[in-house]
């Protein structure tokens, strides 16, 4: 069968178009894979305990307005009324300063082909709470009447207590209590504060350690009006997230450790926390660690697909390069056929990349859809050498493609490079090509490509 210049370009778009297709299949089933790893992440935290946010500690006053009104004078007695009405409320006292020092060990759980980062936490938090008298002023025809103060830390997932806490409250030892008694934030501990006289000014310390077991992250929230937080932890791949970054960090291959200083000018907590326990925002400004597996062989996996229909398509311009240079004619088919390799390379990086991992998994998907696709254009190209010199830009091309994947920062502008220099390249090498007289020569060059390879197969049938 014969084609024309723009049927052939035509078949050759349809080809693309049905590998298109192979490879969009192909990124639905990373993302299937995705999904399956973070399920299973979260079935292990499900068994341990989740990732864990600390709020707190916070002192939470409740208190009862009473006010007093009189009523119009009753026409019978001719004597007004007293009415009472009774609000119930409590006001949040953050500390004045907070100090929380966190020791973090790490350690992968694996659950078939997936693992999850399982942290377990000692956080030993100290500071000091002061008021300058009486909390809530009442006004005219008011009475306060002052509730049990109790000190709380909202814990996002409690089953991650491993010891019971204990409160150092000046003097007093107080034992910690489950839950908050706070509707929005009920999960975490408190703690009954007694003998604490709130109508004169006043100051105490606190201290207190927390021992908690989680998933994946940890955060705090920086509630006192001067916070200082210092982490250290043996992970050597952290990634620092929330409302403010570390002032000082260092990370090695053995961990990592940093260091957080804020104040209430720049927190904004006492805002940020009464409006989140009354259910009208969320709570933004946290600090936290998580703890990330910088090979990630499913991100990379989808970043090499992502320049799939780019480097198959960069293939079959090579591919009619060598049609006008050579001059010889391929078949769609043969375009299809060395496509479809190309496509079955991101599967096979795919599921080769889940057993031994990205770096030695794209090494032999690469070693053997070269190899292949190197074999099969000796007679496709009737050239042993024209066949493994293309083997060999091949391997050039992915190992472009490797550089892009590993490059974050200048990804986009090593591909936009890379880009410019094939094009380059295609218009240097068809910069003489007659491309009105292409069409009609392309026949008469079939011919010949059809002798040359008959010829190579009778050499390899000899040599067989």
């Amino acid at each position: 069968m014969k084609y024309g210049l723009f049927t052939k370009i035509a078949l050759i778009f349809l080809v693309t178009l049905i590998l298109a297709a192979g490879l969009a299949r192909i990124s639905f089933l990373v993302y299937e894979r995705m999904a399956r790893r973070d399920s299973v992440v979260a079935e292990i935290a499900a068994a341990t305990a989740r990732a864990q946010t600390m709020v707190g500690p916070v002192l939470v006053i409740p208190y009862t307005r009473i006010i007093k009104t009189l009523k119009p004078a009753d026409k019978e007695d001719g004597r007004p009324l007293e009415v009472e009405k009774r609000f119930a409320d409590r006001l949040l006292l953050l500390p004045a300063e907070l100090d929380v020092q966190a020791s973090l060990n790490t350690e992968p759980v694996r659950r078939g082909l997936y693992q999850a980062v399982v942290f377990s936490a000692s956080l030993a938090f100290k500071g000091r709470f002061a008021a300058e008298g009486e909390p809530v002023k009442p006004g005219a025809n008011e009475q306060m009447i002052l509730g049990e103060p109790r000190l709380i830390i909202g814990i996002t997932d409690p089953r991650g207590i491993l010891r019971a806490p204990a409160l150092t409250w000046g003097e007093q030892r107080v034992d910690f209590l489950p839950g908050t008694g706070e509707e929005r934030m009920a999960d975490g501990i408190q703690a009954r504060i007694s003998g604490l006289n709130l109508q004169n000014p006043w100051s105490a310390e606190f201290a207190f350690t927390l021992d908690v077991r989680g998933t994946q992250s940890i955060s705090l929230a920086p509630v006192g009006d001067a916070t200082r937080i210092a982490v250290r932890g043996g992970w050597p791949h952290p990634s620092f997230f929330g409302q403010f970054l570390p002032e000082a960090r260092t990370v090695t291959p053995e961990g990592f450790t940093a260091a957080w200083a804020t104040t209430r000018l720049a927190a904004n907590m006492d805002h940020q926390l009464n409006a989140y326990l009354r259910g009208q925002q969320g709570l933004d400004g946290l600090i936290g660690v998580r703890f990330v597996e910088p090979a990630d062989s499913y991100v990379q996996s989808d970043r090499a697909l992502k320049y799939g229909l780019l480097f198959i398509g960069l293939s079959f311009i090579a591919f009619f390069l060598f049609e006008v240079l050579r001059r010889l004619a391929i078949h769609p088919l043969q375009y299809g056929l060395t496509g479809a390799a190309l496509t079955l390379f991101y599967l096979l990086l795919l599921s080769l990349s889940e057993h031994i991992g990205f770096a030695p998994a794209y090494a032999a998907a690469t070693a053997g859809c070269v190899a292949l696709i190197s074999y099969y254009l000796i007679y496709v190209l009737g050239s042993m050498a024209w066949g493994l010199g293309f083997g060999t830009l091949l391997s050039g091309v992915f190992g472009i493609l490797y550089v892009l994947i590993s490059l974050e920062d200048y990804a986009l502008l090593a591909g936009s490079l890379t880009l410019f220099g094939f094009l380059a390249l295609a218009m240097v090498l068809t910069r003489k090509v007659d491309w009105y007289q292409l069409s009609e020569g392309l026949q008469v060059r079939r011919g010949r490509s059809v002798a040359d390879r008959q010829v190579l197969n009778e050499q390899d049938s000899a040599g067989g």
